[in-house]
């Protein structure tokens, strides 16, 4: 029987651990690569959002209905909130959630669920009508738009972020390994 013990395994691993340490911090990957990526698609984003051109506010109603089961009365409603131009450019951000926070993920959108944002006249919670068109309303697409602009520019900016990070954990290897 031939038996045979690599010289250097324990070095060997414990550089491994150190590499996989550094490169698996999501919250420094989110910091160092995800961040500044997300901050340009933001800011092109906010420059393709539609601004209300047409007139001083959208008015959005409610009709209180006399009953569940009746239709609600025409000329019955009330005005639930005036919306003003620029609300949505306004509320466009890039954040995280609990559970986005846990996947080292990061949105990049209107913001209408938490904060200042969750109130009906500052937040972005009508987006959708916006970007997807309503029967009266056509779509005016800009999310889209914005990821495809800056596509290929972020992916190399994202690269060049994670082998930066890559290459500092590997500095801490005490020369160990080296990248190439």
């Amino acid at each position: 029987m031939i038996t045979a013990e690599l010289e250097g395994n324990q070095i060997a691993l414990d550089g491994f651990d150190t590499i996989l340490d550094i490169v698996n911090d999501r919250q420094k990957v989110k910091r160092e690569v995800i961040h500044p990526a997300a901050k340009i698609v933001k800011k092109v984003m906010i420059g393709l959002a539609p601004l209300l051109t047409t007139a001083t506010s959208f008015d959005v109603y409610r009709t209180p209905k006399a009953s569940g089961s009746m239709r609600a009365p025409n000329g019955m409603g009330k005005i639930y909130v005036s919306i003003k131009p620029g609300q949505l450019k306004k509320s466009i951000k890039a954040f995280t959630t609990r559970r986005s926070s846990k996947s080292g993920a990061m949105y990049i959108g209107p913001k209408y669920k938490s904060g200042v944002w969750k109130k009906p006249e500052k937040g972005g919670w009508y987006m959708h009508m916006v970007q997807f068109g309503t029967e009266f309303v056509k779509p005016q697409p800009f999310v889209k738009p914005a990821l495809l602009a800056t596509k290929k520019g972020i992916s190399n900016m994202m690269e060049k972020n994670y082998k930066k990070v890559l290459s500092q954990a590997v500095s801490k290897t005490n020369g160990v390994f080296e990248l190439k």
